[in-house]
């Protein structure tokens, strides 16, 4: 950022990924896939940019390791539109940062709210879990946040770090059950909208409750 020879302000950012990052974060979706419907969706710009270029080439490195899984190349801008009209046809997806950070939100405004939206930061070494909507300060102390966020980053928590597989279906199971029960929060129904209005402590004991119900694994 500076002023340039004509005294303009400007501003010139880099993309920069080297090989071995990339392959890092395609062996993580491509491991993901494997263990659920085996389809990859790679989204890309790779008609505008080159940093898109070398990432599809060691894509196509890495998925050698991975026969059983198909991968589905789409651009960024097509995957935008395609999550609004048919967002079933995906399951695991892998790209770049920028393009997750704007599609993982539009995912979330899809559903209706960034509450159902846990998220996880996967190392080679290490991991944290977190819900996509972060701390959300605007709301804290009023005991209506969503909590499915929080709850189901501690589900991929148990299978993604710990093995635990079958607890973290169980816990799942527990939070949907909650919504087949009828009960929904703030941010997903209104008042008169047919459904019992719950608060975040109650959301969280009612999916206790269907815990505590489940067979131990």
């Amino acid at each position: 950022m500076g002023v340039n020879e004509q005294g303009l302000r400007y501003v010139k950012e880099t993309l920069e990924y080297d090989e071995n990052q990339i392959r890092q974060i395609l062996h993580q979706a491509f491991k993901l896939a494997n263990k659920r419907k085996k389809i990859l969706h790679n989204i890309h710009k790779s008609n505008v940019l080159k940093s898109s270029v070398l990432w599809n080439e060691i894509l196509d490195e890495v998925a050698v390791e991975y026969p059983d899984v198909q991968v589905i190349h789409q651009l960024v801008d097509s995957a935008a539109t395609n999550l609004c009209l048919r967002p079933t046809q995906f399951d695991v997806m892998v790209m770049e940062n920028m393009f997750g950070d704007i599609l993982s939100d539009q995912g979330g405004g899809i559903l209706g709210s960034l509450g159902l939206m846990p998220s996880a930061c996967i190392g080679p070494e290490k991991a944290y879990y977190e819900p996509s909507h972060g701390s959300a300060p605007d709301i804290a102390g009023k005991n209506i946040a969503n909590p499915y966020s929080m709850i189901g980053s501690v589900a991929m928590m148990l299978e993604n770090s710990f093995d635990m597989a079958e607890e973290a279906k169980n816990v799942w199971a527990a939070m949907q059950g909650v919504f087949a029960d009828g009960y929904s929060t703030a941010d997903l129904s209104k008042p008169g909208s047919g459904v019992t209005m719950i608060n975040t402590v109650e959301f969280g004991d009612k999916v206790v409750e269907k815990l505590r119900q489940m067979p131990k694994v």
